[in-house]
């Protein structure tokens, strides 16, 4: 009997494990993407710094945010277009790594006329 209650517990600890690994997995799905409007302030080529317009989420965790994007695995897109003052559409995973200033690992970055 104790052998089939370890069984069972073992078995419960692999669903559980692979559940977490399946949630985990997910939060990287651009299908879960969200967006945030800002304002560049700097530009280092392959990271810009930005300022989240008002009313934006992204302000309630900071006023100024570096955003990177993965070209692939081993490169980051070159994002020297984005000039200080341009307007800019940030779509990314929703995980914000808290810093200062905070970094956004993002899927996209588009200018936008506002």
């Amino acid at each position: 009997m104790n052998r089939k209650i370890m069984w069972i517990i073992l078995l419960m600890a692999v669903v559980f494990a692979a559940i977490s690994v399946i949630n985990l997995k997910g939060k990287n799905d651009i299908n879960d993407a969200v967006s945030f409007s800002a304002t560049v302030l700097e530009n280092n080529q392959v990271s810009i710094l930005v300022e989240p317009f008002a009313g934006e989420d992204e302000l309630k965790s900071s006023d100024k945010i570096v955003v990177r994007v993965a070209e692939n695995s081993a490169t980051l897109k070159d994002l020297s277009d984005f000039t200080p003052g341009t307007k800019v559409m940030v779509t990314y995973n929703g995980i914000i790594m808290e810093s200062y200033p905070a970094r956004i690992n993002a899927y996209n970055v588009e200018k936008i006329n506002y």
